[in-house]
């Protein structure tokens, strides 16, 4: 009950401080804001961690840190490559010519909640990893932070994306359940094929629900 009202106040104020960001700001002072809070949140949490007595959450995010750099490869690939996701222009500084900087430590957010929750399991990871990245993906559009583009989709949700999603937070509480206690080095390789994984995932989803011929 303590971790959970832990992680409720640590989370709220990143939801205060992005609701402060939204409601005053816009571009370009709007995307450095959202920087800003994505490395405040990525400082606060293992700092809160050690203070709070939560030990396991600093192993969680220092494996989640590394994964979050690491997607934004494959956020790269859709965008750049296949061109059916966009993220419009805050006004942070963008990674290649396409993908802000924010989202190499943005993942760290939901992925925390779901391996947090699902404490192990592989399975249930999944299902939250569903619930937690179906959310993000509604409410991204209405926050401008990015948006499907050219592909089926259901409430500002791209059809393709969901069941990769799930794949992925299963992924990631496999690979954590088995390395999150190794050394750095294969901690990092686990987080770098998760990436690539989840990056294979979507060009497959997306390939066989919006492209292929049967």
């Amino acid at each position: 009950m303590r971790e959970l009202r832990d992680a409720l106040i640590l989370n709220g104020l990143l939801a205060a401080g992005g609701w402060a960001a939204f409601q005053y700001l816009h571009a370009p002072k709007l995307g450095l804001a959202v920087l800003a809070l994505v490395i405040g949140y990525n400082l606060l949490l293992p700092l809160f961690a050690r203070s709070s007595g939560h030990g396991h959450w600093f192993g969680l995010w220092a494996f989640l840190l590394p994964l979050s750099v690491f997607q934004v490869v494959p956020d790269w690939v859709l965008s750049q490559l296949v061109g059916i996701l966009h993220f419009p222009d805050l006004g942070a500084p963008r990674i290649g010519q396409h993908v802000p900087a924010y989202m190499a430590g943005m993942w760290v957010i939901p992925l925390f909640w779901v391996l947090l929750a699902a404490r192990g399991s592989v399975p249930l990871a999944g299902v939250l990893a569903l619930l937690v990245f179906g959310a993000s993906e509604w409410a991204a559009p209405i926050f401008d932070l990015w948006r499907p583009r050219g592909v089926g989709s259901h409430y500002g949700i791209a059809d393709y994306v969901l069941l990769p999603e799930a794949l992925l937070g299963a992924a990631a509480a496999y690979a954590y359940r088995e390395t999150g206690h190794s050394g750095i080095a294969v901690r990092i390789a686990a987080a770098a094929a998760v990436s690539v994984f989840y990056t294979g995932a979507l060009v497959v989803s997306y390939f066989l629900i919006e492209r292929a011929v049967f």
